[in-house]
């Protein structure tokens, strides 16, 4: 896994043009988790990645957008941080070879003309 994306500085002009961008009402807009409304004024909202920039997303205002902090929250703990551990375990771990399932026996083989694999003809040794 490459390194994360790094985080721009988030000024209030452009949290406030991000609101702006998903606003359905005057001053209101779903929040990006739950669908419920934020008002602007009114509720305590973040600005949410989208997808997180732990998992490579882009720091760019169309993988952001508002939610109320506590969805945040729940989103941040339940499915982000899990999805960024397991990443870094996977990128420490290194590819692996993948396994066909089972371990073929010394004494079967496949059988081209039949489609399917056989036992392998015992041959008996020349007296």
């Amino acid at each position: 896994m490459t390194a994360p994306t790094p985080r721009q500085r988030m000024t209030a002009k452009r949290r406030q043009h991000i609101f702006s961008e998903h606003c359905t009402a005057h001053n209101v807009a779903p929040c990006c988790l739950c669908g419920d409304p934020i008002h602007r004024h009114d509720d305590k909202w973040i600005v949410e990645h989208k997808r997180a920039l732990g998992l490579l997303g882009v720091d760019n205002n169309t993988n952001c957008a508002p939610a109320h902090v506590d969805c945040g929250k729940v989103k941040t703990h339940t499915q982000d941080l899990p999805r960024i551990r397991k990443a870094k375990r996977q990128a420490k771990a290194g590819a692996k070879a993948k396994s066909s399932g089972f371990a073929r026996p010394a004494d079967i083989a496949y059988n081209w003309t039949r489609g399917r694999y056989t036992r392998k003809p015992e041959t008996t040794p020349a007296p």
